[in-house]
């Protein structure tokens, strides 16, 4: 099954003989651009200025298919998902899980694996520039070390009979200084001319930090889906505090594969000179992507979502992964399993 990316300006998405239609307004009048059942769909992502008819969110909806709207800076803006799949005991197994030992388990988890990943992320980045930019290696190479001093802290922090808001303030403070360390040593990679400073979050100030918000908005969009098949409420989660409209749970999941998925894409695409200065602008101080470089970003993590990765002794696909890690949470709530980890990579 594919995912349907409609980018750029003048779009409609529209419904003909029971197949989706993509047409594009051209000289005038709409010109047919894409045409596809709904059943061989998974997700529509919808960037740019365009528009999608009752009919066709209708038919998707029929399909199983979501349909998750991002804006310019990476922001989903909304996000249009088919009626919910078996919930009710997953749902309050979730809501309990907030004051019990089983809360504090998942929240330490993901951001054991966040921490593990940024750890192998900068050792892979290291060994790559170890004879072109030994200066550079050994800046990834401490921060790594010190983020692994990080990791064994977390690794040595006691959640027994704790609940998450016992924990939550410590593992965030170990997160925070590892973070901080991650992203320092990220600078030193980052050509000048890019003036990358600083993780910025979600006003983005330069190219880099204008990408990787792009890019955490797609993953977003695939963690949400994961979450709504794996019955589990976006907005009941365990790392994150809870806030009106913040989907806690998605931002939990997401922990696990921001430096596998998304960051690693980014860079990539700086390592290998593919974007240029003068494709970002700055409007009223926040850096916006012109089209060339968004709809490579938007290729490149399209791609990356769909390849193969090897992890438990399977093959399967990232989406897949991330489904399953999404289940694994909700198996782990209805107590199926006796214990739940967080995905990380060795390398």
């Amino acid at each position: 099954m594919e995912r349907l990316v409609v980018d750029g300006w003048g779009r409609y998405i529209g419904v003909d003989h029971e197949q989706i239609v993509v047409r594009e307004r051209k000289d005038g009048s709409y010109k047919e651009v894409h045409r596809c059942l709904p059943s061989s769909l998974r997700q529509v992502v919808l960037s740019g200025r365009g528009s999608i008819s009752i009919d066709a969110i209708e038919l998707l909806a029929e399909n199983g298919v979501d349909i998750v709207l991002i804006d310019w800076r990476g922001q989903v803006t909304a996000y249009v998902s088919p009626p919910q799949m078996r919930t009710v005991n997953t749902r309050r197994e979730q809501y309990r899980a907030y004051d019990s030992p089983a809360g504090a388990v998942l929240a330490k988890e993901f951001i054991y694996a966040k921490m593990k990943n940024m750890s192998a992320t900068l050792g892979t980045l290291a060994k790559t520039r170890k004879d072109t930019s030994p200066e550079s290696a050994e800046a990834l190479r401490q921060a790594r070390d010190e983020i692994n001093t990080r990791i064994a802290s977390l690794e040595a922090l006691d959640i027994k009979k704790k609940r998450c808001d016992d924990i939550r303030e410590t593992i965030m403070g170990l997160e925070g200084s590892a973070s901080a360390a991650y992203w320092n040593s990220i600078v030193t990679i980052i050509p000048e001319e890019f003036e990358f400073r600083e993780r910025s979050g979600r006003y983005a100030t330069d190219p880099l930090n204008a990408m990787l918000n792009y890019g955490y908005g797609i993953l977003e969009g695939e963690c949400r889906r994961a979450i709504h098949y794996a019955g589990l409420d976006p907005y009941g989660g365990f790392l994150h505090v809870d806030r009106p409209g913040k989907a806690s749970l998605v931002y939990d999941l997401m922990e696990e594969f921001r430096q596998q998925v998304v960051d690693k894409s980014v860079l990539k695409i700086f390592s290998l000179g593919q974007v240029k200065p003068d494709e970002f602008t700055l409007e009223n101080g926040v850096c916006k992507m012109a089209d060339s470089a968004r709809k490579l970003l938007l290729s490149e993590l399209l791609n990356k979502l769909e390849d193969q990765i090897r992890y438990n002794d399977k093959s399967m696909k990232w989406t897949d992964l991330i489904l399953g890690q999404a289940r694994g949470i909700a198996q782990y709530l209805r107590g199926e399993t006796k214990a739940y980890t967080g995905f990380w990579l060795r390398w």
